[in-house]
Order: structure tokens, then sequence, then C-alpha cells
């Protein structure tokens, strides 16, 4: 149990029930939606950069893995491992990325986990390091990757100071999915 229990979903706005029933029955989801009123505007946000973004799921997955990784937060990468595995992430990558050793990785997605470390540590990332960066993604993109890295961060800094336990399972199951991939929320 999380240092703050979960609320009674009746007790919440019908905006956040609505959000909440469009998403895996997740210990995270229902932590946040004691924010009410911001719940169903993050996931709009979170879920944009899933469904509507140009960073392609797989590299927006590998970043979140490496953002999970860094930081240690184990709820993040149990839930993520089933996601990147739908998204087209080897086991050998994923192992890569837990050892933390991203050279077998390609030019562009190295280049790509760079910069999500760097924006990670809230470097600035040198001249040659964001050239490498924009060579493999657009400049939409690579504001999409550091939104990703900011809200998967944050994410983790809540699920630490909240102690939000792993769940039982992955909700990568429950997720809808479309040409692109799994879909976060409505």
């Amino acid at each position: 149990m999380a240092r703050i229990p979960f609320p009674e979903r009746d007790s919440l706005s019908p905006d956040t029930q609505r959000s909440l029933a469009s998403l895996p029955d997740l210990g995270i989801f229902r932590l946040l939606s004691l924010a009410d009123s911001a719940f169903p505007k993050f996931i709009a946000l979170t879920g944009g950069l899933w469904t509507n973004a140009e960073l392609s799921p797989r590299r927006r997955e590998l970043v979140i893995l490496l953002v999970a990784r860094r930081l240690d937060c184990e709820y993040e990468w149990f839930q993520h491992i089933e996601v990147a595995r739908i998204c087209e992430i080897s086991d050998d990558e994923i192992a890569a990325i837990d050892a933390l050793e991203l050279a077998s990785f390609s030019d562009d997605e190295q280049a790509i986990l760079q910069l999500a470390q760097i924006t990670l540590e809230r470097g600035r990332p040198s001249d040659e390091q964001l050239a490498a960066a924009r060579a493999a993604l657009s400049d939409r993109e690579v504001v999409e990757l550091q939104l990703v890295v900011a809200i998967y961060s944050g994410l983790a800094a809540v699920m630490a100071g909240l102690d939000l336990e792993l769940d039982e399972r992955s909700g990568a199951s429950e997720l809808t999915r479309d040409s692109r991939g799994p879909r976060l929320g409505e």
C-alpha cells in the first residue's frame, strides 16, 4: 500500500472516473487520481505522447525504460517491459538498458538515449550531442522525447516518495492498440 491510500472511485469527479475507466486498473493511476481535476488533463498529455506523437512507440519505450533504470524505479520498469515488447523491443535490448550498456543500439538510438540521459540529469547537451539527436529525430520528436523524460522521471519521484508498491501484474495486456502500438487513455 502506498503511503497515501487510494481514493474510493465514487469520491472522484465524473471526469476522473471516466479517465480511470479508460486505463488499466493499476496502482499508479489510482494514486494519481487523487489529483482529481488535474488527472484527466495529465492522462490526456501523457496519452498524447503515446498516441499522437511523432516520436515512435519504440523510441518512447526505450526512453521510458532508460529513465526507469537510471532512477531505479522498479514500478516503472516492471510496467514498461511488457509495453516495450509490444513496441518491438527485444529481450536483449531490454537487458542492455537494464545493464546501462547502450553500445549495441544503432547510432541513431544511441544519440536518442544519450539526449534522454542528459535531459534526465537536467543538463545541456553539447552542440554535437543535440545535432546527433536532431539527425535521428525531427525537432518535434526532440521536444516530445524531453517531455517523456520529464513526465516519467516525475512519475518515478511520485512512486518513490509515496512508496507505491508493485502491482501484481503488468497492465500492458489491457491497453488498447492501433497501428502504431499501445494507446494510453481514451
